[in-house]
């Protein structure tokens, strides 16, 4: 088990760094304009991201309505670090994320290459600003991944959504699309609620000591279920009314993809 788990972060290094090198390649001598720019960089994080599964041995079962590459806003639940891996693989995103996972070794010094929009929610001005990030990566073709919970969970259940997160959908009026995941699967057995604290990473768990475990797991089943697409609610209502609508819908429609995740 200590031989699986050394080979396996001696791949993730070793990747990793590949990816860096290329992600800092693309900024030092890609000649285009930022549009072209944020489309490239999210290209090399999903390529990233893919061999982040492939090493991991994450196998991803999807269902529901898939409605095409790009969504321009998704929001999801969110249960572990590895929930990057896994929506990062699936379509070229970049995602929302705490102002604290810039400081990350490895995920962070990517997620800043791949144009992650960090948040820092103790500080209003840094909210707008990344806001207004997030409307930049939008406008460029570049989907965009939101976990509104704003925090992980146990992966058993699902915990309330924070409306503020949907300040930028209402305001202009973009389609959200909502997207529920789920674990089932390790070794070759289905997860029981005793098991997924071996994935999910929530509350005071440490990360080194968690990742380290979770190194030594043979194979991982993920399973998606893409909702239905949420309209907006147009200009006829205020700001206000259209966050907390969506907020509530996507909450709503997330629990329930949830409760299929994996389903046939």
């Amino acid at each position: 088990m200590v031989l699986l788990r050394t080979y396996r972060l001696l791949l993730i290094i070793l990747a990793s760094l590949f990816f860096l090198a290329t992600g800092i390649g693309v900024l030092v001598f890609l000649i285009a304009g930022q549009s072209t720019l944020a489309r490239a960089r999210a290209l090399c994080a999903m390529l990233w991201a893919k061999t982040m599964c492939g090493i991991l041995g994450i196998r991803i079962n999807k269902g529901g309505e898939l409605v095409g590459e790009r969504d321009s806003f998704t929001v999801c639940n969110h249960i572990s670090y590895l929930d990057i891996f896994v929506l990062g693989s699936i379509r070229p995103s970049v995602f929302l994320a705490k102002h604290a996972v810039r400081n990350w070794p490895i995920a962070g010094w990517m997620a800043n290459l791949a144009g992650t929009v960090f948040i820092n929610r103790e500080s209003k001005k840094n909210a707008v600003d990344a806001m207004g990030v997030m409307e930049d990566r939008i406008d460029s073709g570049v989907n965009v991944v939101m976990f509104p919970e704003g925090t992980t969970s146990d992966g058993k259940r699902i915990n309330p959504f924070k409306s503020s997160l949907f300040n930028l959908p209402a305001g202009r009026n973009f389609t959200v699309s909502p997207l529920s995941i789920r674990y089932t699967g390790i070794n070759g057995k289905y997860v029981t609620p005793d098991m997924l604290d071996k994935i999910a990473w929530y509350g005071e768990m440490r990360l080194v000591p968690h990742f380290w475990d979770l190194l030594g797991l043979r194979s991982i089943e993920a399973a998606l279920h893409f909702n239905p697409v949420i309209e907006p609610s147009g200009h006829s209502v205020s700001l206000s009314i259209a966050r907390k609508r969506l907020c509530t819908l996507s909450y709503e429609s997330i629990v329930s993809g949830f409760a299929h995740c994996g389903q046939k």
